[in-house]
Protein backbone atom coordinates (compact mmCIF):
# COMPACT_ATOMS: atom_id res chain seq x y z
CA UNK A 1 0.00 0.00 0.00
CA UNK A 2 1.31 3.58 -0.46
CA UNK A 3 0.92 5.59 2.37
CA UNK A 4 1.07 8.69 0.90
CA UNK A 5 -1.27 8.41 -1.29
CA UNK A 6 -4.97 10.00 -1.17
CA UNK A 7 -7.55 8.20 0.65
CA UNK A 8 -10.80 6.80 -0.93
CA UNK A 9 -13.80 5.87 0.42
CA UNK A 10 -15.21 2.03 -0.42
CA UNK A 11 -18.93 2.99 -0.70
CA UNK A 12 -20.31 -0.35 -1.38
CA UNK A 13 -17.88 -3.90 -2.03
CA UNK A 14 -19.75 -7.18 -2.94
CA UNK A 15 -18.60 -10.68 -4.34
CA UNK A 16 -20.31 -11.39 -7.68
CA UNK A 17 -17.73 -14.99 -8.15
CA UNK A 18 -15.91 -16.94 -6.39
CA UNK A 19 -13.87 -19.15 -8.17
CA UNK A 20 -10.70 -21.94 -7.64
CA UNK A 21 -8.21 -19.41 -8.18
CA UNK A 22 -9.79 -16.16 -8.17
CA UNK A 23 -12.67 -14.43 -6.83
CA UNK A 24 -14.10 -11.19 -9.14
CA UNK A 25 -15.51 -8.24 -6.11
CA UNK A 26 -17.74 -5.31 -7.07
CA UNK A 27 -17.15 -2.45 -5.81
CA UNK A 28 -18.19 1.41 -5.94
CA UNK A 29 -16.03 4.04 -4.57
CA UNK A 30 -15.46 7.63 -4.33
CA UNK A 31 -12.26 9.16 -4.70
CA UNK A 32 -10.83 12.23 -2.39
CA UNK A 33 -11.53 14.59 -5.54
CA UNK A 34 -15.48 13.35 -5.37
CA UNK A 35 -15.52 11.63 -8.45
CA UNK A 36 -16.92 7.73 -8.18
CA UNK A 37 -16.00 4.94 -9.73
CA UNK A 38 -17.97 1.83 -10.18
CA UNK A 39 -15.09 -0.98 -11.08
CA UNK A 40 -15.31 -5.38 -11.30
CA UNK A 41 -11.85 -6.12 -9.52
CA UNK A 42 -10.39 -9.54 -10.04
CA UNK A 43 -8.92 -9.98 -6.56
CA UNK A 44 -6.01 -12.55 -7.00
CA UNK A 45 -3.89 -14.17 -3.65
CA UNK A 46 -0.77 -13.49 -6.12
CA UNK A 47 2.00 -15.74 -7.83
CA UNK A 48 5.28 -16.31 -8.27
CA UNK A 49 7.79 -17.08 -11.46
CA UNK A 50 11.03 -18.52 -12.21
CA UNK A 51 13.87 -18.04 -14.16
CA UNK A 52 15.66 -21.42 -13.76
CA UNK A 53 18.94 -20.69 -15.50
CA UNK A 54 20.46 -23.89 -16.81
CA UNK A 55 23.60 -22.27 -17.79
CA UNK A 56 24.80 -19.11 -18.85
CA UNK A 57 22.34 -17.94 -21.39
CA UNK A 58 19.76 -20.72 -21.12
CA UNK A 59 16.66 -21.24 -18.75
CA UNK A 60 13.76 -23.94 -18.42
CA UNK A 61 10.80 -23.49 -19.97
CA UNK A 62 7.31 -25.05 -19.39
CA UNK A 63 5.16 -25.45 -23.18
CA UNK A 64 1.39 -25.96 -21.62
CA UNK A 65 -2.00 -25.02 -23.49
CA UNK A 66 -3.51 -21.93 -22.08
CA UNK A 67 -7.16 -21.81 -22.84
CA UNK A 68 -7.84 -18.22 -22.40
CA UNK A 69 -5.88 -17.07 -25.80
CA UNK A 70 -6.38 -21.24 -27.02
CA UNK A 71 -3.09 -21.65 -28.16
CA UNK A 72 0.21 -23.70 -26.38
CA UNK A 73 2.71 -21.37 -24.86
CA UNK A 74 6.03 -21.32 -23.84
CA UNK A 75 6.61 -20.17 -20.46
CA UNK A 76 8.97 -19.98 -17.53
CA UNK A 77 7.77 -22.57 -14.30
CA UNK A 78 5.15 -20.03 -12.17
CA UNK A 79 2.02 -20.89 -10.18
CA UNK A 80 -0.11 -18.92 -7.68
CA UNK A 81 0.32 -18.48 -3.74
CA UNK A 82 -1.19 -21.08 -1.29
CA UNK A 83 -2.86 -19.35 1.52
CA UNK A 84 0.24 -17.51 3.77
CA UNK A 85 3.25 -19.09 1.74
CA UNK A 86 6.09 -17.32 1.44
CA UNK A 87 6.97 -16.35 -2.20
CA UNK A 88 10.86 -18.45 -2.06
CA UNK A 89 8.94 -21.40 -0.91
CA UNK A 90 6.04 -21.57 -3.62
CA UNK A 91 9.18 -20.70 -6.02
CA UNK A 92 11.21 -23.94 -5.27
CA UNK A 93 7.57 -25.99 -5.01
CA UNK A 94 7.00 -24.55 -8.47
CA UNK A 95 10.00 -24.82 -10.19
CA UNK A 96 10.14 -28.56 -8.95
CA UNK A 97 6.69 -29.86 -9.64
CA UNK A 98 6.72 -28.37 -13.35
CA UNK A 99 10.27 -28.89 -14.11
CA UNK A 100 11.26 -31.95 -12.03
CA UNK A 101 14.47 -29.34 -10.98
CA UNK A 102 15.72 -28.47 -7.81
CA UNK A 103 17.71 -24.97 -7.15
CA UNK A 104 20.51 -24.85 -5.26
CA UNK A 105 20.88 -20.97 -5.01
CA UNK A 106 17.69 -18.53 -5.26
CA UNK A 107 17.86 -14.64 -6.25
CA UNK A 108 14.67 -12.78 -5.58
CA UNK A 109 14.68 -10.82 -8.70
CA UNK A 110 11.31 -8.13 -8.21
CA UNK A 111 7.70 -8.15 -8.03
CA UNK A 112 5.45 -6.29 -10.26
CA UNK A 113 1.66 -6.04 -10.70
CA UNK A 114 0.76 -7.50 -14.52
CA UNK A 115 -2.55 -5.80 -15.15
CA UNK A 116 -3.50 -3.10 -11.87
CA UNK A 117 -6.52 -1.60 -13.89
CA UNK A 118 -8.52 -4.83 -13.01
CA UNK A 119 -6.65 -7.25 -11.08
CA UNK A 120 -4.74 -7.16 -7.41
CA UNK A 121 -2.37 -10.31 -8.68
CA UNK A 122 1.18 -10.01 -7.19
CA UNK A 123 3.96 -11.94 -9.19
CA UNK A 124 7.20 -12.07 -7.89
CA UNK A 125 10.19 -13.65 -10.09
CA UNK A 126 13.39 -15.19 -8.59
CA UNK A 127 16.24 -16.34 -10.37
CA UNK A 128 17.16 -19.93 -9.96
CA UNK A 129 20.68 -21.18 -10.56
CA UNK A 130 22.53 -24.38 -9.67
CA UNK A 131 20.07 -26.71 -10.90
CA UNK A 132 19.93 -30.53 -10.21
CA UNK A 133 17.26 -33.07 -11.01
CA UNK A 134 14.64 -33.81 -8.19
CA UNK A 135 14.90 -37.02 -7.86
CA UNK A 136 12.64 -39.71 -7.21
CA UNK A 137 10.92 -37.77 -4.80
CA UNK A 138 9.98 -35.34 -7.07
CA UNK A 139 6.79 -32.94 -6.52
CA UNK A 140 4.35 -34.16 -8.70
CA UNK A 141 2.87 -31.42 -11.09
CA UNK A 142 -0.42 -30.47 -10.32
CA UNK A 143 -2.95 -32.82 -11.07
CA UNK A 144 -4.68 -30.88 -14.14
CA UNK A 145 -1.38 -30.09 -15.90
CA UNK A 146 -0.25 -31.05 -19.16
CA UNK A 147 3.52 -29.72 -19.00
CA UNK A 148 6.41 -30.56 -21.56
CA UNK A 149 9.90 -28.54 -20.13
CA UNK A 150 12.28 -28.11 -22.17
CA UNK A 151 15.55 -26.33 -22.08
CA UNK A 152 15.86 -23.16 -24.11
CA UNK A 153 17.71 -20.16 -24.79
CA UNK A 154 16.60 -16.94 -23.22
CA UNK A 155 16.28 -14.85 -26.21
CA UNK A 156 14.15 -17.30 -27.71
CA UNK A 157 12.16 -16.85 -25.21
CA UNK A 158 11.32 -13.09 -26.32
CA UNK A 159 10.41 -14.42 -29.93
CA UNK A 160 8.25 -16.69 -28.94
CA UNK A 161 4.70 -15.88 -29.78
CA UNK A 162 1.89 -14.84 -28.51
CA UNK A 163 3.96 -13.96 -25.46
CA UNK A 164 3.37 -14.38 -22.01
CA UNK A 165 4.05 -10.98 -19.73
CA UNK A 166 5.85 -12.69 -16.83
CA UNK A 167 8.10 -14.82 -19.39
CA UNK A 168 8.61 -11.37 -21.73
CA UNK A 169 9.25 -9.32 -18.32
CA UNK A 170 12.18 -12.47 -16.94
CA UNK A 171 13.76 -12.81 -20.21
CA UNK A 172 14.22 -8.95 -20.69
CA UNK A 173 16.14 -8.68 -17.03
CA UNK A 174 17.90 -11.28 -17.74
CA UNK A 175 19.62 -10.55 -20.74
CA UNK A 176 19.92 -7.11 -19.75
CA UNK A 177 21.07 -7.81 -16.38
CA UNK A 178 22.72 -11.23 -16.54
CA UNK A 179 24.65 -11.73 -13.07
Amino acid sequence: MDEHAPKFESLERRTLHTGRVFRVDHEHLRLPSGLEQRLDLVVHPGAVCVLAETRPGYALAVRQYRHAVEQHLLEIPAGRLEPDEDPLAAARRELEEETGHRAARWTPVFDFVPAPGFCSERLFLFLAQELSPAGSDRLAPDEDEELEAREVPVDALLEARPIDAKTWMAASWYLHHRP
